[in-house]
């Protein structure tokens, strides 16, 4: 997990690398980059104001070699789910974005993507765990960078070819 950075003029902005989260309890705007096939997941608990985001790389830790839980849907979600629980939110009052799960590159061999297993094993979680899902923006074919502004509760999206768009 990392802490925000803060700057005297502006509201406190905290950086998500590859395979990382933070969880944060003000009004810190939580932004990710690089989002190709990778997945940004942005949970936020309105009753307690506590907001969380990850950016997980791989749908499951099965057969890796690499167990970092913040690395794959199936063990980061409930991680970043644990750590907002321990920061003060309540699990069942969390409200979901998932963005990202791009088909980067065209395998010629068939099966489905990295992107949209991701994308598979993210809704099938946040099914499982009964959490709504707000929005999302998934799929295609461009990179995305998100921030999520917990004061106006929305996502940004920046894409590749530089429009911006919020859901």
């Amino acid at each position: 997990m990392k802490r925000p950075e803060t700057d005297d003029n502006t509201v406190s902005r905290q950086k998500i690398g590859i395979a990382e989260y933070a969880v944060v309890t003000d009004e810190t705007i939580l932004i990710t980059s690089g989002l190709g096939s990778c997945l940004g997941i942005v949970l936020y608990d309105p009753q307690n104001t506590v907001s969380g985001m990850i950016h997980v790389m791989l749908p499951s830790v099965d057969q890796a070699r690499d167990t970092n839980p913040a690395k794959f849907v199936d063990t980061g979600l409930p991680l970043l789910i644990d750590e907002m629980e321990a920061a003060g939110a309540d699990p069942s009052g969390l409200r979901a974005w998932i963005v990202g799960g791009s088909e980067m590159l065209n395998f010629e061999f068939g099966g489905e993507s990295i992107g949209s297993r991701n994308i598979a094993m993210a809704s099938q979680m946040l099914d499982d765990l009964d959490l709504t899902l707000v929005d999302s923006d998934v799929g295609g074919g461009h990179g995305r960078s998100i921030q999520f502004d917990p004061a106006a509760e929305a996502v940004s999206i920046r894409t590749a070819d530089e429009s911006t768009r919020a859901i």
